[in-house]
């Protein structure tokens, strides 16, 4: 709230002093009398005064030395001062009462309308002065509230950015684990699927050698009772031949699946890079996922050009294939559909393009654009992680340094598209 504006008379003649006191009545104003210099100083800094009238004729001490001195003052140096004479002006008298500090001069005797009209003009540059100093106090009250607002907000904002900084490390740790854990259950999937497909070929060399033992006991017992005829030998040697090839047929076909399978397992577990054929090397990983393959009745087919070679880690891409194929059986076909799934790897530009596609289910558009979301999976409940198609999408982008796109309608099938460098860059 601004207070009512004070105004200081100085004059030693107190009928002086009450015709001031009753020509500014109207103003509204709080009159404040001295009737000396001493008087005036000693008022002048207990009060904010909008204005001083000072007479300049004064006893003692006079009007231009007290307005110098209450001028000089710090505390008061702001106060306008208009001097108060019976003299009529001159040039020198006026240049000593500027030269003391004063605003305007008044002659004696004083028309009161000029006076109220002067004096009015002073109240009003107070009162401006007044709310300009107000604005400026809230306005520093603001800033230095906004200040500790902005300390408080940088705080905040500090113990927020080191909890998100926290909770993104705890994620990454979490995914980067559940990521292991899906190789490894990949590389699970996979011994369980070759330890199956190695039952049938063993299984055939365990009867192809019993039947050929049986058949070498039975002629070693002719021959030690000494009984043994031509027809003995003669089946012997028809049958023991068949024996051996299929055995030998059949422990090729287990050596070859030992073989995929510990290349692929190796390259699954291991960060190592080493030069491959991308085309052969695709076809083994191809070769160690036919029991799960054989078993959902699907067929599986790998073309391309047959000299693509890269000096990569192969564990990457046979990460990506296992999945790829195995999101297929797990997702593309109902129960007992039979399947076709193609795989073509060419190169164009520097790049390897390499093109997946099955002819299964198909996805609806929400699913196309979610398949490569962390978690998302469309068989929860049921084995699905919702992590096969989110480390394949990482595997290419970041491993590889490539690009994939996922193309699927309803009842149309799927198809992958992705492309990487055949040199990727250190």
């Amino acid at each position: 709230m601004i207070e009512k504006p004070k105004i200081l008379i100085v004059d030693d003649e107190p009928n002086n002093l009450r015709v001031f006191e009753r020509t500014l009545a109207l103003l509204d104003v709080d009159i404040v009398k001295a009737l000396s210099g001493q008087q005036a100083l000693a008022v002048a800094h207990k009060y904010n005064f909008a204005l001083i009238l000072m007479d300049v004729q004064m006893p003692g001490m006079d009007g231009f030395e007290t307005a110098t001195l209450i001028l000089e003052h710090p505390k008061t140096s702001h106060i306008p001062v208009i001097f108060i004479t019976a003299f009529a002006r001159d040039e020198a008298f006026e240049f000593t009462g500027y030269a003391s500090g004063a605003v305007d001069y008044l002659i004696k005797p004083i028309n009161e309308e000029i006076v109220r009209s002067k004096v009015s003009v002073f109240l009003e540059l107070h009162k401006e002065k007044q709310l300009l100093d107000q604005a400026c106090k809230v306005r520093e009250q603001a800033e230095a509230e906004l200040r500790e607002h902005k300390a408080q907000l940088e705080e905040i904002v500090k113990e927020r950015t080191k909890e998100l900084q926290d909770s993104i490390e705890k994620l990454m740790t979490t995914q980067n684990q559940l990521v292991e854990s899906e190789k490894m259950a990949s590389l699970g999937r996979l011994v369980a699927g070759v330890a199956h497909e190695l039952n049938t070929p063993i299984g055939i060399c365990v009867t192809g050698a019993s039947f050929l033992q049986e058949k070498l006991e039975q002629l070693v017992e002719c021959y030690e009772k000494g009984g043994m005829r031509k027809k003995d030998l003669d089946d012997f040697l028809q049958s023991a031949p068949k024996s051996a090839e299929i055995i030998l047929a059949n422990l090729n076909r287990a050596a070859e699946q030992i073989s995929n399978f510990k290349l692929v397992a190796v390259d699954q577990t291991s960060e190592r890079k080493r030069e491959i054929n991308l085309l052969e090397y695709t076809n083994k990983v191809v070769q160690s996922l036919q029991p799960a393959i054989k078993r959902a009745h699907h067929h599986i087919e790998v073309t391309g050009e047959t000299n693509i070679t890269m000096n990569t880690i192969p564990g990457d891409i046979s990460q990506i294939i296992t999945n790829l194929v195995m999101n297929s059986i797990h997702h593309a076909y109902s129960d007992e559909q039979k399947g076709a799934i193609f795989l073509d790897i060419k190169t164009c530009q520097g790049k390897v393009i390499l093109n997946y596609s099955d002819d299964g289910n198909g996805m609806d558009k929400i699913t196309t654009k979610m398949i490569f979301e962390p978690f998302f999976t469309t068989k929860r409940g049921t084995g699905g992680s919702g992590l096969g198609m989110y480390i394949v999408y990482n595997l290419i982008t970041q491993s590889l340094q490539g690009e994939i796109t996922c193309l699927s309608e309803l009842a149309q099938g799927t198809q992958f598209i992705l492309t990487f460098p055949i040199e990727i860059p250190e």
